[in-house]
């Protein structure tokens, strides 16, 4: 046998473990396809006093291309409004819950990153599972069950997806923030979680700001507080992150629901555009249609 026989033999023996650790320790970058639509985004999520704020871009791009301008990255699979009409009834002898009381429902959101078909798919299984679940066994689910749920199926498939699972849990009673790796890995936070490629512009932001602004019990004390905290955090990623972009779109989350509050970009209500002056006309018209009107839950059930 040849001598650079050997030495190529030795040599893809050496460096065949460290090619497959990288492809693990990067599952994100290995399973994306160049054509495929690639949710680069700014997810953020983050606990008060009562429960919690999520927000997120409205960006999603096929490689340097914005595909959408409004996307919607925060998914709803726990909705008080809608699964009132799962099991309409009340507690009788052998019912486990009744329509009349607040504290048996949670409200959960998850907070897509990754692959937009992959995160999209995810939603939608755990969805139908939520509902199969109080249909057949009549047990609301909760934040703690979603995540698992998501964790599951991560695990069994290779799926790009980076995820932030938040709520209010019921039975808890307590807002939740779970953040779930492309491995499958839960972590809980106790204070915030953020997540996208527009995370690592903003990470030192976010350290400082929420060690000076909440002193008590490790939480922010008012839904103002935190709405500020995520409005102007994701607003500093857009501002750095190419992949991330349009407006801001963030939800409210406590024990009666969910809240929906959008923001423009600082430049925007600035009446700056591109660096550039405008007048309050130009304005109005450069937004007209910037987003769809958004249809309220209870309506398209109707």
């Amino acid at each position: 046998m040849r001598a650079n026989t050997v030495i190529s033999i030795l040599a893809s023996l050496t460096y065949r473990p460290l090619l497959q650790l990288a492809a693990t320790c990067f599952p994100i970058a290995n399973a994306l396809r160049g054509d495929e639509v690639s949710m680069g985004t700014t997810i953020l999520a983050v606990r008060y006093n009562g429960g919690v704020v999520v927000g997120a871009d409205t960006r999603t791009s096929v490689s340097g291309y914005v595909s959408n301008r409004y996307a919607a990255k925060l998914t709803f699979v726990l909705d008080r409004s809608i699964d009132r009409f799962a099991v309409p009834f009340k507690k009788s002898a052998g019912m486990a819950f009744r329509d009349d009381d607040d504290d048996d429902f949670s409200t959960c959101v998850i907070c897509r990153s990754g692959s937009a078909a992959d995160t999209q798919h995810l939603a939608s299984v755990v969805r139908t599972d939520l509902v199969s679940r109080q249909l057949m066994y009549r047990v609301r689910g909760t934040v703690t069950n979603v995540a698992a749920l998501l964790r599951n199926i991560l695990i069994n498939n290779d799926l790009s997806a980076s995820l932030i699972c938040a709520g209010y849990d019921h039975e808890l009673g307590r807002g939740v923030i779970y953040t779930i790796t492309p491995g499958g890995t839960i972590l809980e936070e106790l204070s915030w979680a953020v997540g996208g490629s527009g995370s690592t512009y903003i990470l030192g932001h976010l350290d400082s700001c929420y060690s000076q602004n909440n002193s008590i019990g490790g939480l922010m004390q008012s839904e103002e507080e935190a709405l500020d905290f995520v409005s102007s955090a994701i607003g500093l990623a857009m501002e750095r992150d190419g992949s991330s972009g349009g407006f801001i779109r963030m939800y409210v989350i406590d024990r009666f629901g969910k809240r929906f509050i959008s923001k423009m970009p600082s430049d925007m209500r600035s009446g700056r555009i591109n660096g550039e002056e405008v007048t309050p006309q130009q304005t109005a018209l450069t937004l007209r249609n910037f987003a769809p009107a958004i249809t309220p839950a209870k309506a398209m059930y109707e």
